[in-house]
């Protein structure tokens, strides 16, 4: 049920938001739409969290994930785990030709509508 539940995501969510994120990034658009934004700042967050652990962790997990679905046959979930190891580290890539960094969100109180100067 879980290899269905994650192909699911990674058809119809992950791998289009992926490759659009790619794309944009390598055409130079900014700012990136919503979803796009989402996708490269976690991955950012990420790469920032775990150092050099997380592309080892990314590539265990989907090369087990991969080998798991060729083992019980679910070979459209081994494509799918596939165009995903191949669009990640594209957008990776891009990530670090880019230089693109996340500006950390301040908090200020918001000022009512009355005492504006």
């Amino acid at each position: 049920m879980g290899v269905l539940i994650y192909t699911l995501a990674l058809i119809f969510f992950i791998i289009p938001i992926s490759l659009r994120a790619y794309l944009s990034l390598k055409k130079g658009r900014f700012p990136l739409p919503v979803l796009q934004n989402n996708v490269v700042v976690n991955r950012i967050k990420l790469r920032k969290a775990f150092g050099i652990l997380s592309p080892i962790v990314f590539w265990s997990l989907h090369v087990f994930l991969l080998v798991w679905t060729i083992a019980i046959d679910a070979w459209l979930s081994a494509l799918a785990i596939v165009v995903y190891m191949v669009i990640s580290p594209l957008l990776s890539g891009q990530i670090k030709a880019k230089q693109v960094n996340v500006i950390p969100e301040t908090v200020a109180p918001r000022i009512p509508d009355g005492d504006r100067a």
